[in-house]
């Protein structure tokens, strides 16, 4: 058995709770803010069973999109 903790972007946390639940997987979804950039995600733990782990992710990077901040030059002074 696995915990798996998932940070995802509270604008794709919709799409990848629904996924999870089509395919029968319970979640824990809990509403959290990242650090350095200050914006709004959404963390799921997920327990699983050994041979699961892999499908799991691939639901959740098939269900979340990839992003780029452009950072300002004051935020990292």
């Amino acid at each position: 058995m696995k915990l798996l903790i998932a940070i995802v972007s509270s604008d794709d946390a919709s799409n990848v709770q629904k996924a999870l639940i089509k395919e029968q997987y319970q979640v824990t979804k809990l509403a959290t803010t990242g650090g350095f950039l200050m914006k709004g995600n959404t963390t799921f733990l997920i327990g699983a069973d050994d041979e699961k782990v892999s499908e799991i992710i691939d639901i959740i990077g098939n269900h979340s999109k990839k992003r780029k901040k452009i950072i300002p030059n004051s935020v990292i002074n």
